[in-house]
């Protein structure tokens, strides 16, 4: 068919069962966004039964025909895409008219399956978050916000996490006065499900873009912001996966590399904890004149718990790109001793990988000495760090 909204062929061979089984096989959540731009409220709500009803209704019955007897249990629901823009087909001019289509599609949805979790589609337009949550959140318990990153100056880019964090503490302010003078019972928390760098010659319909060290650090740098904001973001998705916007690189030949930014993947999600620990930091600070902002910490730090309380994890980045430094590390609370430090590691802030060269970024691995809960460690410039200590 004719895709309307990418003006091209869509073959349709990949649909909502292979999509399914991918999940299934990368041992990830399904979250799927519904077409409430030219779709119908009625057209989401027999999705919703394709994948979860275990009635003998017709789409469910589709479902058990194509293969699977048992449902899906698709838990995660967007209502529409970015409609808040005209690029979208079926956008909306303002959150009023996006809250009163958002209001009968949830409705449906729900009819079909109350357990399902609903995402409403946000902006960092703040009328526009006021009035989709104060007239529609009854229904939701998200709303998204979507952010990419086109800074070409590499501290400027290394600052906009900064002023990602900012926005998202905004609308969360905006989405708790919506659901106080709409007495909105329900809460509400961020869904970052669109977020990632894009540069100008990433162009539809392939939007290839091949992404280094610096991209890597600020895909860091955007976990660290997720970890300081755990109470308010509960749903985070990186935009996107293979060969678009990717983390990963494909050939038809079956070579392949994974990027700077696959790499800081690699880095945090083993070496995370599902606590977050509070944590300061003090050091040199730089002003960023793009972004009008001043004293951007050029080490920033995170921490992280293993959910039995037997490893505490560091997550550092070191934004400055000539010089390391030496980090005074203090804990408090917790007898510590340091185990293991892993660094994602290039020759310079502009060192890629390529198929012919897929090591110039790598992950480093350090043995650290038994040095106790209070220690110093040289954080190299232009360099992420997870230190891995035993409590």
């Amino acid at each position: 068919r004719f895709d309307l909204a990418w003006q091209m062929e869509e073959s349709n061979a990949f649909g909502t069962d292979e999509f399914i089984e991918w999940c299934r096989l990368v041992g990830t959540n399904p979250y799927i966004c519904v077409n409430a731009g030219s779709g119908s409220a009625e057209e989401a709500a027999r999705w919703v039964e394709y994948c979860n009803s275990r009635g003998k209704t017709y789409h469910a019955e589709l479902r058990v025909r194509n293969g699977s007897f048992q449902p899906y249990g698709v838990k995660y629901w967007g209502v529409g895409n970015e409609l808040y823009g005209d690029w979208q087909i079926g956008h909306c001019w303002d959150g009023r008219e996006y809250a009163k289509r958002a209001y009968e599609f949830a409705k449906l949805m729900k009819r079909v399956d109350p357990s399902i979790k609903l995402v409403a589609v946000g902006s960092d337009n703040d009328d526009w978050n006021y009035d989709v949550v104060k007239h529609s959140g009854q229904w939701f318990d998200y709303l998204s916000i979507h952010f990419y990153a086109n800074q070409r100056s590499y501290l400027d880019l290394m600052a906009t996490p900064v002023l990602y964090e900012r926005i998202l503490k905004r609308v969360y302010d905006t989405v708790q006065k919506a659901r106080a003078d709409g007495k909105i019972a329900n809460p509400i928390k961020l869904a970052a499900d669109e977020w990632n760098v894009w540069y100008p010659e990433a162009q539809p319909p392939w939007l290839e873009q091949v992404t280094g060290l610096a991209e890597g650090l600020f895909t860091a740098l955007m976990f660290n912001v997720f970890h300081r904001l755990s109470n308010i973001i509960t749903l985070a998705c990186f935009a996107q996966l293979v060969n678009v916007l990717p983390l990963i690189h494909t050939r038809d030949e079956g070579s392949m590399y994974v990027n700077p930014q696959y790499l800081a993947y690699l880095l945090y999600v083993p070496r995370a904890g599902e606590r977050v620990i509070p944590c300061s930091v003090e050091t040199k600070t730089y002003e960023s004149k793009m972004l009008n902002l001043e004293n951007v910490p050029y080490v920033d730090a995170t921490a992280t718990m293993s959910k039995d309380g037997r490893i505490l994890y560091l997550h550092l980045v070191n934004r400055s790109p000539d010089e390391a430094f030496e980090c005074e590390t203090k804990v408090s609370g917790f007898t510590c001793s340091a185990s293991a430090a892993t660094l994602l590691w290039g020759e310079s802030m502009a060192s890629k990988n390529y198929f012919d060269k897929p090591n110039e970024v790598r992950l480093i691995k350090q043995d650290l000495e038994d040095t106790g809960s209070s220690f110093t460690f040289e954080l190299p410039a232009h360099t992420a760090c997870v230190i891995e200590l035993k409590t």
